[in-house]
């Protein structure tokens, strides 16, 4: 088996724990896939991602004793050599990571296989929400009420007061403690609005698309009605048919 190096290729397994390179939450993979290197870096108690890799209760106390210059207190040592496998390093591709001995080298077949698959020519959409693409026309089939979601203003105010509270803490920790007492205090950021009625026969045009947290992470089409409006799929699924496929 060949050396894992910058520019070669590796395979993250499906489950494999991967850590985004700026802002954001880690989560295992979804799939298994093939990646190729950009980086290679340490994760050992004097980088900037150690604490990553700590359950929330261990990374309080490795911040407290690295503010403190005091020893690392040892299970906190002994979890991160456990989660290592000794090997205090981590592998970059795109905008994520994984510690190295979590993903495996990839061998030239591999390569071969993932290169022939992008070559494929894609599958046609066969659910609603991927026929969804931009330029497809969509007619309601009933008599709705729609809803859809407004940014909360009280939400943006208290996310303020106690991120100000919490400036001495590294960003992705911040964000993580500020998600959460949120979450405690029942704030949400959307709140749910009537969009209005809608006709049986009415007919609509999908502008764009993002992926939207308060749309659970899914593309949401853009509608166009005099003005544009985001709607979360769920709230259209059940009132559409496609009328022209883009």
């Amino acid at each position: 088996m060949s050396e894992i190096q910058v520019d070669g290729y590796i395979r993250v397994p499906k489950g494999t724990m991967v850590y985004p390179t700026g802002d954001g939450v880690e989560a295992p993979a979804t799939r298994d896939q093939v990646v190729k290197v950009a980086n290679i870096f340490d994760v050992d108690v004097k980088s900037e991602n150690f604490y990553l890799l700590l359950p929330d209760e261990m990374r309080l106390r490795y911040f407290e004793a690295s503010g403190g210059k005091r020893p690392i207190d040892q299970d906190i040592l002994e979890f991160a050599d456990r989660l290592t496998k000794g090997d205090y390093r981590a592998v970059e591709w795109s905008s994520k990571w994984a510690l190295i001995a979590d993903v495996q080298p990839a061998e030239t077949s591999a390569r071969a296989k993932v290169a022939k698959k992008a070559d494929k020519p894609e599958k046609k959409p066969v659910t609603k929400q991927q026929q969804m693409v931009i330029g497809s026309v969509w007619t309601f089939t009933q008599n709705a009420e729609l809803r859809y979601k407004v940014r909360n203003p009280a939400y943006a105010v208290m996310r303020d007061d106690i991120e100000s509270s919490l400036r001495q803490m590294p960003s992705h920790a911040r964000k993580q403690t500020v998600d959460a007492k949120l979450s405690e205090l029942g704030m949400i950021d959307y709140i749910d609005e009537a969009w209005g009625p809608v006709m049986s026969g009415e007919t609509f045009t999908v502008r764009s698309k993002l992926t939207s947290g308060f749309a659970g992470e899914q593309d949401v089409p853009m509608l166009f009605r005099g003005e544009k409006f985001t709607l979360p799929y769920a709230s259209l699924e059940p009132f559409i048919e496609l009328v022209i496929e883009r």
